[in-house]
């Protein structure tokens, strides 16, 4: 009896410490979930405002470097010459015609500068080809230092490109200018018959007020007119001879030497590139003919040979015919004798005008 009631008691104790050992491990738990469930609920309010306020940032950064980089590309064109084959916006008015940029050369002395204008086949035939008729504004900013420019407008042949030049008593400085060109004599076609010719003065005031009223981040964009713009046409070009290309020789006032060198000796090296080209490709068309033929005389029922002898033979007509183009345009450039007065009559007068802005001018697409 003693023996059990001792086994008895000693027994009881172990199940009381498993409970107890089971409360503390729930109550645990249950402090540990309750700590989680809420620790993450915090987390997710707090962190919510924080997520929004980096977004915000991010896209207002962004945003700001992308009209950074707008305005400094902007300010970057305004500084250059435009590039050959860029066409010449308006600054206002419809097109009549495409202008592009030719090439443009500083003298030696960095004195002169000449720019040839290429008119496209419109161009000829809505707008004049005599420089005479033409008006012409300069463009400056108002801390350009040089006081006293000169322009002249002229044609190199009724059918051939302007032939802009503007000349400085002193070096040009670094810095880019505009002139805009306006014809006075513009061609009437029957669709605008009924069109009237515009005054001088009503066309300087135009100008002078929308280069005034331009504001610092304004861009004068060609697709800016409308249909319905009723204003006449004025093209722009800008240059900076100190991006200019530079030419080892000064032609001051003798036109035969700028219009040699401008158009003639340039002409002369293309056309010879043509006549090179032409004869390379012809010799080549030539060694594809012969394989063809070699072909056709072992199977004559080569269909592959045949089609492609007959493809060869015409491609080969057609390069004889671009080599002879090319090599009379060479022979006649070649002994082109420029006369003294090579750009007819031209345009002397000019008008100066200056902005703030410079930056107005940066339009302009390369094709």
């Amino acid at each position: 009896m003693f023996l059990k009631s001792k086994k008895k008691s000693k027994e009881k104790p172990k199940k009381e410490k498993k409970k107890k050992k089971v409360d503390k491990v729930d109550k645990v738990n249950e402090k540990v979930a309750e700590k989680e469930h809420t620790f993450a609920d915090v987390k997710m309010y707090r962190i919510m405002p924080l997520v929004a306020l980096v977004g915000f940032i991010i896209m207002a950064f962004s945003f700001g470097t992308i009209i950074k980089n707008n305005h400094d590309y902007k300010v970057m064109l305004s500084r250059i010459t435009m590039k050959k084959g860029t066409n010449l916006p308006l600054f206002q008015g419809e097109s009549k015609g495409n202008l592009t940029v030719g090439n443009v050369i500083v003298s030696k002395d960095k004195k002169h500068l000449a720019a040839e204008i290429k008119y496209d086949d419109t161009a000829h035939q809505q707008l004049s080809a005599f420089g005479k008729k033409y008006k012409l504004y300069i463009v400056t900013s108002k801390g350009y230092r040089i006081e006293n420019l000169s322009a002249k407008y002229g044609f190199f042949g009724t059918d051939g490109n302007g032939v802009l030049t503007v000349a400085s008593k002193v070096p040009f400085p670094d810095e880019a200018f505009v002139v805009m060109l306006y014809d006075k004599g513009q061609l009437i076609s029957t669709q605008d018959i009924q069109a009237q010719a515009v005054q001088d003065d009503t066309l300087d005031k135009s100008i002078t007020k929308q280069l005034a009223g331009a504001s610092s981040s304004s861009t004068i964009d060609p697709s800016n007119n409308s249909n319905s713009d009723t204003r006449p046409p004025v093209y722009y070009v800008r240059l900076n001879p100190a991006s200019s290309k530079h030419v080892d020789y000064n032609w001051g006032d003798n036109e035969r030497k700028l219009v040699d060198n401008l158009f003639v000796k340039q002409n002369i090296a293309k056309y010879k590139k043509q006549v090179r080209d032409a004869n390379k490709k012809i010799k080549l068309a030539q060694n594809t003919l012969d394989e063809y033929n070699k072909r056709l005389k072992e199977n004559p029922e080569d269909d592959t040979a045949q089609s492609g002898k007959e493809q060869i033979e015409q491609s080969i007509d057609s390069l004889k015919r671009q080599s002879q183009v090319a090599t009379k345009n060479y022979k006649r450039m070649e002994s082109y004798r420029i006369k003294k007065d090579a750009l007819g009559e031209e345009q002397t007068n000019f008008k100066r005008l200056t902005t703030n802005n410079m930056q107005a001018f940066s339009g302009g697409s390369s094709n």
